[in-house]
């Protein structure tokens, strides 16, 4: 009887562990600045994620980029204005990746946003406030999304691919 106790135990503080390593990771993700959406995963040093002809576009408004390992495997590009604040991500791997951790404050508008899924491999979610783009299947997820408010001028998120 004691060591299913201590059992008990155990696994309530695995459970508790794994919900407060949760709640840390939940703190990044669109609208926030680059140092805290650096917590989502391992940083990738040098790994180039965009597309020639928006990298000019890019120079020129000011944009950095940050590529994020995440733990599942998936690779995480974050988009940033000069200042730092990521006003885009996009996402390919494996697992379908968190979407309130990767959208952040905007998850509630990407839920509230009108929803068009095409098939069951193909989503896509447009508001005002957020637009995401996602396509998955086993083994193999990609999605992109951005804030429009969030974009510097002269960037055209449109064009961002996973």
């Amino acid at each position: 009887m004691r060591l299913r106790i201590s059992g008990l135990r155990i696994m309530a503080a695995i459970v508790a562990a794994s919900g407060l390593a949760a709640m840390h990771l939940a703190h990044a993700g669109l609208g926030q600045h680059l140092d805290a959406a650096s917590a989502d995963g391992r940083l990738v040093a040098g790994a180039p994620r965009l597309v020639a002809r928006i990298a000019s576009a890019a120079m020129q408004a000011g944009v950095q980029t940050q590529t994020v390992q995440t733990v599942q495997g998936d690779t995480v590009v974050e988009y940033a204005d000069a200042s730092g604040m990521v006003f885009a991500v996009t996402w390919r791997g494996p697992f379908s990746p968190n979407l309130a951790q990767i959208l952040g404050t905007y998850f509630g508008a990407y839920i509230q946003a009108t929803h068009v899924v095409r098939g069951l491999t193909d989503a896509s979610s447009q508001s005002a406030d957020i637009v995401v783009h996602s396509h998955g299947h086993m083994r193999n997820f990609d999605g992109v999304a951005w804030v429009p408010a969030l974009v510097p001028a002269g960037f055209d998120a449109s064009g961002l691919t996973p």
